[in-house]
């Protein structure tokens, strides 16, 4: 039997708005600091225009990384996005752990997969409205003693591997 998940539709409403009104507004604020640059060479209108670019660029990544859809069988954990897919057998991965995720009105659970001391892919309540089915459905040790920064969290939430220092787990 398949788990497959299923989207929380309030988070992903949020994060397609967000999305898609600073990807018009970045854009024309850009565009705004291109013409000062081009009538009046300043560094601080080419650092603006530079962080806006990389703060639309960071925000696509986080809309990218949040369509992932995950499926569950008996023997493996797949993780599909529009352009590739990894998928891990139970037996080649070490364990699991949850840590809180933060936010101004409500806290989450994330729920983060480890293989080989290194965190591979990341559930959370915050993107998936069936997460305690999907965590029921592991078929991995719970890990408690896990040691990990606020920055190796973030690096995951954008697709990136981080490593991490497991005690007691397989």
């Amino acid at each position: 039997m398949v788990i497959k998940s299923k989207i929380n539709f309030e988070s992903f409403l949020i994060m397609y708005l967000v999305t898609f009104m600073l990807s018009i507004v970045f854009p024309l604020t850009i565009y705004d600091n291109l013409k000062d640059i081009l009538n009046n060479f300043k560094i601080v209108s080419i650092l603006k225009a530079g962080g806006l670019l990389g703060f639309l660029i960071f925000i696509w990544l986080y809309f990218y990384k949040i369509h992932v859809k995950v499926f569950i069988t008996e023997k493996n954990i797949t993780f599909k996005c529009f352009f590739k897919s990894k998928q891990y057998n139970f037996e080649d991965l070490n364990c699991y752990f949850e840590k809180d995720e933060f936010s101004r009105y409500k806290n989450y659970k994330g729920l983060f997969i480890v293989k080989e001391n290194k965190i591979v892919e990341r559930i959370s309540n915050f993107d998936y409205s069936n997460y305690e089915q999907l965590k029921s459905k592991l078929e991995i040790n719970e890990c408690k003693k896990v040691r990990c920064n606020f920055f190796d969290l973030i690096k995951v939430l954008f697709g990136f591997e981080a490593e991490i220092s497991t005690k007691n787990c397989r």
